[in-house]
C-alpha cells in the first residue's frame, strides 16, 4: 500500500484535471477495498485514514470512512486517536446518525487518566455535539469542571459552552459552576468561564438574575488587568492578555445592557475610563481593547463624558493606514450616532475624506455614515462633496451611484434650505448621473415641479433641464424629467431668442430618435413622453408650421414595433384632429400631486433604520419572550392589562381587536401549519400554537360534565370569565379543561374564540369550544393536552375574542396557576 506521501505526489504531478479525478478515482477505490477486509491491520487503517483526509481536504466523498474512523479512535494508541478523532470532526456532524457509535467511546475517554486523550475527546466533543450527544454526556463534562487539571478545565468550560448551545436545558446544570470558576487564576480557564457565562445569559433567560449577581467577580478581574504591569506570559505589544481584555468586556456588555439600576455601573465607567486612557496610545491588540470599550460603553449607556470620549477613539481609528481598523471604526459609528450625533458631527471632515479611499468596502460605510449625519446645517457642504464623489465614482461602483442619487434626492427634500437650491442640486445630479435614478425617485422630483409655485423658478429649472440635456442628452433621469417638463411647462419658457417653439420641437424629435440607451425599455418611455409632451404643446403652440411638426412627430409612430407606442400615437392622432376648444381643456396641465414618502436606499441589506447587533429581545408582550425561561414569572396568571404595540399572536393568526370574529372561524391544520406561520420558525426553535374555532376539533370535543369542579380563575373582564380544571397531571402530561362563563345578567355573548400557545418544550392539544355563543350565565368548556419534559411547569398564552353588544374585544393574558408539574 501507497503512502499518503506518495498519493499526494502522484496527484501533483498530472497535468491535466482528467488526470487528476483519475489518480483521485484510483486511489479512492483502493481505500475502498482496503476498508473491506477484515483483517486491516490499525498501521494500514491508520495510512488509509490519513489518504481519507487527503480526500477530503481536495473536496471528494468520505462518507465510506466514517465506520473506520471511530474504529481507529478505539486504539489505545494515542497517535491512533488523536488522527481518529479529528478525522471524525472533520468527516462526521451533528446530524449524521453513526455519529452515536461514538458516544461509548466519548464516554469512556472522558474519564481517562491521561489529560490529553480526555482532551481529544473534549475538543470533539465541542465540534460535533448533538442534542442528543449532549444530554447524554453532560455528566462527563460536569465532573471535569472539577479537576485539578487546568487544561482539562478549559476545555471543559468551552464545551460546557458548546452544550448549552445545543441544549439549553443544561443551563441549569452549569450555572452552579460558575462561581467557583470565576475564582480561577488561569486565564484559559477564565476565558472559557466567561463564553460559558454568556451563552447561559443568551439560551436561559431565568439565569439573568443569578448571573448579574456575579458581575463584581468579572469587575474584580478587569480591574486586575488593567492594573496590572508587564506580564511575560500573556502581555500582547504591551496589552495583558488582550483576549482576556475582551471576553471580559463582551460579557459585562451582555450581563449589563438594559440594567439601568445595576449598582455595579458606576465601577464599569470609571474601569472603563481607566482602559480608554492607559490604552490611547496602543497599537494592534490594544485597537481590538478599545473597540469593545467603546460598544460596551454605548451598550450600557455610560453618561455623556464617556460616549463623547468613545466617539473620540473611534475617530482616532479613522486617521490610521489600515483598513480594518478604518471599516470597523466607521461601522460602529453609523451604530452609535443616534446615542451621540453631536459628537459625531464633529468628524464629520474625517468621516467625508474615507469617501476617496480606494477601498470600495470604506467608500460604502462612509457613504452610509455621511448621510446619516446630515441635517440642515451641513447639507449643503456634504452635498457638494457627494456630488463631486458622484461624478468622480467609476463604473465599478454603480450600485453606490443608485444609493446616492436616492439618499441625497430624500435629503434634499428633508432638509432643503431652498427650493432653488434643491433644483439646482437635483438638475446636476440628472446631468451626472441621471441613468441611476430609480423610478420612484424621478416621479418624486416631477411631483416637486408641480408643488413648485413659483412660475419664475419654474421657468428656470426647465431652462436648465433643456441646456444640460444638450450636454447629457444620454442620460436617462435627465431625458425623461426634460421630456415631462416641456410637456407641462413649455411654452412658459418661451422667447424670442434662446428658446423657441422650433427648439423645443427639435428637442423632443432628438429624443425620439434617441438609440443609445441599451434597454429597449428605457427607449420605449421615452418615446411615450415624447409623444406626450407633443400632443400637450400642440394645444400652447400659436406656429402652426411648429404644430404641424409635432403631429408629424406624432404620426411617425404610428407604425412602432412596440405595441403600446403604436396605440399611443394612433390615440394621440385622433386627440389631434379635436378642435382647440376641447384639447385645451384635456391637455390641462396636471395638478400637483399629494406629497409621497419613499423609504431610503440600503447598502448590502442594512435597514435604514440602524439597531445594535447586540440588542437583547424586548420583553413585553411577546410569545416568544415569555416562554424562554420555564420557572420564572410569579405573576403569570394575572390577567395582562397593558395593550402592547406588537401582539404576537394577533400576528401569527391574522387577527386585531376588529376581526376578532373572524379568527374564530379558521381553520386548524395542526400546529406544524401553525407553526410555520412564525416567521418560518421550525417547529422545534417556536412555541405550539393553536387556534379554536367553534366548529373544528383537534381532539374530540369536551362535553361540560353535570357538575364542574370550581375552576382556577385565569381572568375575568366582568363580561366572561375563563378559568381552568386540572385534570391527570404528571408523568410528562397534563390534561386540562378549561371553562369560559358568561359573567353578565342580561347580555349575550357571542363569537367566542380562543388562542392559545405553550413553551417551545412543549406540545398542545385541544378540542374546539363547545359553544361559540353564551347566553346569560352559560358556560363551555374546552378540552386542553400538554405533554413535555417530566418536570416541566404548566404555563399558558390565551387570547380570547368575543363580540358583545355589536362591539368586538379582545383579549390576551397568562396562566400558570397548575402546582403539579408534568
Amino acid at each position: 500500500m501507497t503512502s499518503l506521501r506518495s498519493f499526494i505526489r502522484s496527484v501533483r504531478s498530472t497535468k491535466t484535471i482528467a488526470e487528476e479525478r483519475a489518480a483521485i478515482r484510483k486511489e479512492s477505490a483502493k481505500i475502498r477495498t482496503s476498508f473491506r477486509d477484515p483483517h486491516l491491520d490499525e498501521s494500514h487503517r491508520r495510512k488509509n485514514i490519513q489518504k481519507l483526509l487527503y480526500l477530503y481536504i481536495l473536496g471528494e466523498p468520505t462518507y465510506f470512512g466514517q465506520v473506520e474512523c471511530l474504529k481507529l479512535l478505539v486504539s489505545p494508541s494515542f497517535s491512533n486517536k488523536r488522527l481518529g478523532y479529528m478525522a471524525a470532526m472533520l468527516i462526521l456532524d451533528e446530524n449524521q446518525e453513526i455519529l452515536t457509535l461514538l458516544t461509548n467511546s466519548l464516554d469512556n475517554d472522558l474519564k481517562s487518566p491521561n489529560q490529553y486523550i480526555a482532551g481529544l475527546a473534549l475538543s470533539t466533543l465541542g465540534n460535533i455535539a448533538s442534542p442528543e450527544l449532549a444530554k447524554d454526556l453532560y455528566a462527563n463534562v460536569e465532573s471535569l469542571l472539577n479537576t485539578s487539571s487546568p487544561y482539562l478545565r478549559k476545555k471543559a468550560t468551552i464545551v460546557a459552552a458548546k452544550l448549552v448551545k445545543k441544549e439549553p436545558d443544561l443551563a441549569e446544570v452549569f450555572i452552579e459552576k460558575i462561581p467557583s470558576l470565576l475564582k480561577e487564576r488561569s486565564h484559559g480557564t477564565l476565558l472559557g468561564t466567561l463564553q460559558l457565562m454568556r451563552e447561559i445569559f443568551l439560551q436561559d433567560e431565568s439565569s439573568h438574575d443569578i448571573l448579574r449577581k456575579l458581575v463584581p467577580g468579572v469587575l474584580a478581574h478587569l480591574r486586575f488587568l488593567a492594573t496590572t504591569g508587564f506580564s511575560p506570559e500573556y502581555d500582547v505589544k504591551g496589552v495583558p492578555d488582550p483576549f482576556l481584555y475582551v471576553s471580559l468586556l463582551q460579557t459585562l456588555r451582555y450581563l449589563l445592557e438594559g440594567d439601568e439600576s445595576n449598582p455595579n455601573l458606576e465601577a464599569l465607567d470609571d474601569l472603563l475610563t481607566q482602559i480608554c486612557a492607559r490604552l490611547e496610545n496602543s497599537k494592534g491588540p490594544g485597537h481590538a481593547v478599545l473597540y469593545e470599550a467603546v460598544m460596551t460603553i454605548f451598550a450600557v449607556n455610560s453618561d455623556s463624558s464617556l460616549r463623547v470620549m468613545g466617539v473620540g477613539i473611534l475617530s482616532k481609528f479613522l486617521s490610521l493606514k489600515d483598513n480594518n481598523t478604518r471599516y470597523v471604526a466607521l461601522n460602529t459609528l453609523l451604530s452609535v450616532i443616534s446615542h451621540e450625533p453631536v459628537a459625531v458631527q464633529r468628524h464629520r471632515a474625517m468621516i467625508v475624506g474615507c469617501l476617496q479611499d480606494a477601498d470600495v468596502s470604506i467608500r460604502r460605510r462612509a457613504l452610509e455614515l455621511t448621510f446619516a449625519i446630515m441635517n440642515q446645517q451641513n447639507i449643503r457642504m456634504l452635498t457638494k462633496e457627494l456630488v463631486q464623489f458622484l461624478a468622480a465614482t467609476s463604473s465599478s461602483d454603480d450600485e453606490l451611484k443608485t444609493y446616492i442619487t436616492t439618499q441625497l434626492t430624500l435629503a434634499c427634500y428633508k432638509y432643503s434650505p431652498g427650493i432653488d437650491w434643491t433644483f439646482d442640486t437635483l438638475i446636476r445630479m440628472l446631468e451626472i448621473a441621471g441613468n441611476f435614478f430609480s423610478d420612484d425617485i424621478i416621479s418624486s422630483i416631477l411631483a416637486l415641479m408641480m408643488q413648485n409655485r413659483d412660475a419664475e423658478l419654474t421657468k428656470k429649472a426647465v431652462r436648465q433641464l433643456l441646456n444640460a440635456s444638450k450636454v447629457a442628452y444620454s442620460q436617462f433621469g435627465l431625458a425623461i424629467v426634460t421630456i415631462w417638463s416641456l410637456g407641462e411647462y413649455g411654452d412658459l419658457v418661451l422667447d424670442s431668442q434662446k428658446v423657441t417653439e422650433a427648439s423645443e420641437v427639435d428637442v423632443l424629435n432628438t429624443f425620439l430618435e434617441l438609440s443609445t440607451f441599451d434597454e429597449t425599455s428605457k427607449r420605449d418611455q421615452i418615446r411615450l413622453y415624447s409623444l406626450t409632451a407633443a400632443l400637450k404643446l400642440s394645444s400652447r403652440f400659436k406656429s402652426s408650421r411648429e404644430v404641424e411638426r409635432l403631429r408629424k412627430l406624432i404620426d411617425s409612430s404610428k407604425e412602432d414595433t412596440n405595441l403600446e407606442v403604436q396605440i399611443r400615437a394612433i390615440e394621440y392622432t385622433e386627440i389631434f384632429g379635436e378642435p382647440r376648444s376641447i384639447k385645451k381643456g384635456l391637455l390641462e396641465r396636471m395638478p400637483p400631486p399629494p406629497r409621497k414618502e419613499h423609504e431610503g436606499a440600503a447598502l448590502f441589506g442594512r435597514s435604514t433604520a440602524q439597531k445594535s447587533v447586540s440588542e437583547p429581545a424586548k420583553t413585553g408582550d411577546l410569545l416568544l419572550d415569555l416562554f424562554d425561561n420555564d420557572d420564572s414569572q410569579a405573576d403569570e396568571s394575572k390577567p395582562a392589562e397593558k395593550e402592547t404595540t406588537l401582539d404576537i399572536l394577533s400576528d401569527i393568526f391574522g387577527t386585531t381587536g376588529d376581526n376578532e370574529k373572524t379568527a374564530a372561524g379558521k381553520k386548524v391544520t395542526g400546529n406544524t401549519d401553525i407553526l410555520n406561520l412564525l416567521s418560518g420558525s421550525s417547529p422545534s426553535a417556536a412555541p405550539s400554537a393553536a387556534v379554536i374555532p367553534p366548529t373544528t376539533r383537534s381532539i374530540p370535543m369536551a362535553e361540560p360534565p353535570a357538575s364542574l369542579p370550581t375552576p382556577i380563575p385565569a381572568y375575568n373582564d366582568s363580561t366572561i370569565s375563563v378559568g381552568f380544571v386540572p385534570g391527570h397531571v404528571g408523568n410528562g402530561e397534563a390534561t386540562l379543561t378549561g371553562v369560559v362563563k358568561n359573567e353578565t345578567s342580561s347580555s349575550t355573548v357571542r363569537g367566542i374564540s380562543i388562542l392559545c400557545a405553550v413553551t417551545k418544550h412543549q406540545e398542545l392539544e385541544l378540542s374546539a369550544i363547545t359553544k361559540n355563543t353564551l347566553a346569560p350565565g352559560a358556560v363551555a368548556t374546552l378540552g386542553i393536552k400538554i405533554t413535555g419534559k417530566e418536570g416541566s411547569k404548566v404555563k399558558l398564552r390565551i387570547k380570547v375574542g368575543y363580540e358583545i353588544g355589536g362591539e368586538n374585544v379582545g383579549q390576551q393574558f397568562d396562566f400558570s396557576g397548575i402546582t403539579e408539574r408534568l
